[in-house]
């Protein structure tokens, strides 16, 4: 069979979707939850995320498809659930059709692609572990917590809340959404790929200013050209951090569905990543912390050929245009650093001014 690039992101797809529902019924409904379905979700997302790279790698592509079905045999005894029920050949049973099938016809297909040869950056291999990691380790503790009844969530938002809030935005800035929000995992793995027909397929023009709008603008000269944070982004934060607050303090796991599974399902109501622009309360005030951060990549506007790789509507989950930036990345950028991936150029969007650029900015009278 011949794999095109629409094919192996619909197997992927195809696959991905049940372990998702697999998982969500297991929590909610049977009480019972296979380990291999876990990694199963891992792999779909890994593959995904890496899409340009392994989309003419088709056999590699295979191999981690054998992750979750080796765990899934290994871990056959050792189903998540309150009370034994005797379905392990069951669960194990569907993990393994869930994994294997896209590995059959992933080794047995054929594709004309060539393997890229831009070799993968490694800060984005980094981050693409990281995203799954952390999704994972939200998984567990999420089924965890319903399953048992116990209250082992409270520890990873507790320790999500301390270095989202407290360290991380000071340090990398909004390093939260692209690096460890369980959402964007999702979003930018999954939603970004479904093809239907969102029942909202534009935001209105009232909100899609916003984020042009000075009325927002708090970032200062080196923000002055970038997206700004909307003023629905900032409203959305009251009412969840209200509801956020009271499952910190009372433990009732309907809150965390509240407002993880708020954020899923809206964000298939509307394009890739707009509900992560205008209404995410998780983003908005680690945001506002943002401004001072100490790490942002720089574009060295200098070495830029304005081939268009990294426009904003295909690159940046932030719809961010590079090319309007005249060094530095604003606060809204998320260091996803798909914009880097994109370029074809080296020396262009890096971590570091080039020469030419501290050369440039000298002429311009601007400080270095």
């Amino acid at each position: 069979m011949n794999i095109t690039k629409q094919r192996f992101i619909n197997i992927h797809k195809y696959a991905l979707g049940p372990a998702l529902l697999l998982y969500v019924v297991g929590i909610f409904g049977t009480k019972v939850l296979q380990i291999g379905i876990l990694f199963a979700m891992g792999a779909g997302f890994f593959n995904l995320l890496h899409q340009k790279y392994f989309f003419g790698r088709l056999k590699l592509a295979a191999h981690i498809w054998l992750i979750p079905t080796v765990i899934g045999i290994f871990t056959y005894p050792l189903l998540m659930e309150k009370e034994p029920s005797g379905q392990n050949a069951f669960y194990c049973v569907l993990t393994l059709i869930i994994s294997l099938v896209p590995f059959f016809l992933l080794i047995t297909g054929t594709t004309e692609e060539k393997p890229s040869k831009k070799e993968r950056l490694k800060i984005i291999s980094a981050r693409i572990v990281v995203q799954i990691l952390v999704f994972i380790i939200y998984a567990v503790t999420t089924a965890y917590s319903f399953i048992y009844g116990t209250n082992v969530a409270l520890f990873f938002w507790g320790m999500f809340h301390v270095f989202t809030v407290a360290i991380f935005p000071f340090l990398f800035g909004r390093v939260l959404c692209g690096w460890l929000c369980p959402n964007a995992t999702l979003q930018d793995g999954l939603f970004k790929n479904l093809t239907y027909t969102r029942p909202i397929t534009k935001l209105p023009r009232a909100i899609e200013e916003q984020s042009h709008s000075s009325a927002m603008y708090i970032s200062g000269e080196i923000d002055k050209n970038a997206p700004y944070f909307p003023f629905t982004l900032l409203i959305a934060w009251f009412p969840m951090f209200f509801t956020e607050t009271v499952f910190d303090l009372t433990g009732v796991l309907l809150y965390p569905v509240i407002f993880m599974y708020g954020l899923y399902f809206g964000s298939l109501l509307m394009p890739w990543r707009k509900m992560c622009t205008h209404f995410c309360w998780l983003s908005s005030y680690r945001g506002l912390g943002a401004q001072g951060s100490l790490w942002r990549i720089r574009f060295n506007k200098s070495k830029c050929k304005n081939c268009k790789m990294c426009q904003a509507e295909e690159a940046c989950p932030f719809f961010i245009d590079i090319r309007n930036q005249d060094n530095e990345m604003p606060a809204t950028c998320c260091l996803c650093f798909s914009c880097m991936e994109a370029c074809p150029f080296e020396g262009v969007i890096t971590f570091r001014r080039a020469p030419e650029e501290k050369a440039r900015l000298k002429a311009a009278g601007k400080a270095v």
